[in-house]
C-alpha cells in the first residue's frame, strides 16, 4: 500500500475514533466538527477532505460502532458459553443454553455507552433526510449480519419458524431499547428486563409451522 494511501486511511480512522469518543462524552449537539479536528490533532479542513459533510462523518461513526458491536457480541457470547453449567441444571441440559447465552451477550453489548450515540444519531435522522439516506445501507447491512448470525445460532428455528427473521429483529430492537433506556445502573431492574426479554426470545424462536 502506498505511503500516502496508508496515511490517509490512518487519518480517516483517527477522525472516526475522535468523533466517536467526543459523541460518547459530549453528545451529538455538543460535537461540532471543530471539536473532532482538535481531538484528532488535525486541521478543521482535514476533516472535510475526508468527510465532505458532518453527515458523512456521522454515518462512518455509526458504521464503526455497529461493526464493533458485532465483534463485541461474539466475544461476549464466547464468554457466556464457557461459563460452567450449575449442578442443578447439568442433569437437565447438555451444554450452554443458546438463548440465555445470546440474550446475556446482547444485553451487555447494548449497555455499552456507544449504543446511546447510535440511538442519538438515529433520532436525528428522523428530521434529517441526508442522514437517513446515508444510514439506510449501513443499517440494512447490519440487519443482514444479525440475521446471518441468528441462523447460525438457532438453525432449528431457522428451518421450523416461518417468522424467525421478524422475531429476531423484534427481539434485538426491543432489547436495544430496554438496555439504552436504563440510564443509571440498576442491577435488579436489569435482571428483570433481561429475564423478560429472554422469555420473549425463547417463546418467539420456538414458534413453528405447527403452532399456526
Amino acid at each position: 500500500m502506498p505511503v500516502l494511501q496508508a496515511r490517509s486511511i490512518r487519518t480517516r480512522e483517527g477522525l472516526v475514533a475522535a468523533a466517536r469518543a467526543a459523541l460518547v462524552e459530549l453528545g451529538l449537539h455538543n460535537t461540532p466538527t471543530a471539536v473532532v479536528a482538535q481531538r484528532a490533532g488535525v486541521s478543521h479542513g482535514t476533516v472535510f477532505r475526508h468527510f465532505p459533510t458532518k453527515t458523512d462523518l456521522l454515518v462512518a461513526v455509526v458504521q464503526a460502532i455497529l461493526a464493533d458491536l458485532v465483534v463485541g457480541f461474539g466475544e461476549e457470547l464466547a464468554g457466556e458459553t464457557k461459563k460452567p453449567v450449575r449442578p442443578e441444571r447439568a442433569k437437565r441440559v447438555e451444554g450452554p443454553d443458546p438463548v440465555k447465552a445470546a440474550c446475556a451477550a446482547l444485553w451487555r453489548v447494548f449497555r455499552r455507552p456507544e449504543m446511546r450515540v447510535v440511538l442519538e444519531i438515529y433520532v436525528a435522522a428522523r428530521t434529517d433526510t441526508a442522514l437517513a439516506e446515508g444510514l439506510e445501507p449501513v443499517i440494512d447491512r447490519h440487519q443482514a449480519t444479525i440475521l446471518t448470525r441468528a441462523r447460525q445460532l438457532f438453525p432449528d428455528a431457522a428451518v421450523s419458524n416461518p417468522e424467525m427473521e421478524d422475531a429476531v429483529l423484534a427481539i434485538v430492537y426491543a432489547m436495544q431499547g430496554a438496555a439504552v433506556g436504563l440510564f443509571c445502573p440498576d442491577p435488579e431492574e436489569e435482571v428483570a428486563h433481561l429475564a423478560f426479554l429472554e422469555r420473549l426470545a425463547r417463546r418467539e424462536l420456538a414458534r413453528s409451522h405447527r403452532s399456526e
